[in-house]
């Protein structure tokens, strides 16, 4: 039963790792903790000798719910790199949902582009999926995730307004404790992300207060 209702509960995401895309991470993780859900990504646990395969393939066997950031389709610049581990994890997430593994066909999958149609020039195969796109601004990642996760997930959630007004102070909160907790600002704003949803949890359980009051 506890496997069962972990995997209810939980969201794999699928998205770049980086500076540039930290901001959307943080607002789309923040919905899902908001919602009373798990996220789980790739970089959570991925120690030395453990097979990054491996450890893909089991998040995505321990969650209901995917969400899929393929916003990086094309490269930026000239002689970049467009990112292919994002539509390689979607495919194995296809794959999982498609087969007669237990639970696989009760999967279910938020996927994002940048721009309106991006995906169709360059994943033609992904037609007949809904696709959100974000422009790279994270109050839209905050309205679709929590679209996704109101209908998909049956969970109740605010409106979009009043939970990006939640987000506004949650960062201030955790700034300060992180200040109390010996931070300086610019490090409170730019501790590890296993840390923010840790931080995020606190927050939540402590009934989403204004400030933070150090114990």
């Amino acid at each position: 039963m506890a496997v069962i209702a972990e995997f209810e509960s939980s969201v794999f995401i699928n998205c770049p790792f980086d500076d540039h895309y930290a901001p959307l991470l943080e607002a789309l993780v923040f919905c899902v903790v908001y919602a009373g859900l798990k996220p789980r990504l790739a970089s959570e646990s991925l120690e030395a000798g453990q097979n990054r395969l491996d450890k893909i393939f089991q998040l995505i066997g321990s969650c209901r719910y995917s969400i899929h950031d393929l916003s990086l389709c094309r490269a930026s610049a000239v002689g970049e790199y467009f990112r292919m581990n994002m539509p390689f994890e979607l495919g194995l997430d296809l794959g999982y949902r498609k087969s007669n593994v237990q639970n696989g066909a009760q999967k279910k999958f938020l996927i994002f582009e940048a721009e309106p149609y991006d995906l169709k020039k360059a994943l033609s195969d992904i037609a007949g999926q809904d696709v959100a796109f974000h422009r790279g601004n994270f109050q839209l990642v905050m309205k679709s995730v929590r679209d996704f996760l109101r209908v998909e997930a049956e969970v109740q959630l605010p409106g979009a307004a009043k939970l990006e007004s939640d987000y506004a102070t949650f960062q201030g909160w955790m700034t300060e404790k992180k200040i109390h907790e010996g931070h300086s600002e610019h490090e409170a704003l730019r501790i590890p992300t296993r840390e923010r949803i840790d931080e995020m949890v606190a927050w939540v359980g402590l009934g989403k207060p204004i400030q933070f009051v150090p114990v």
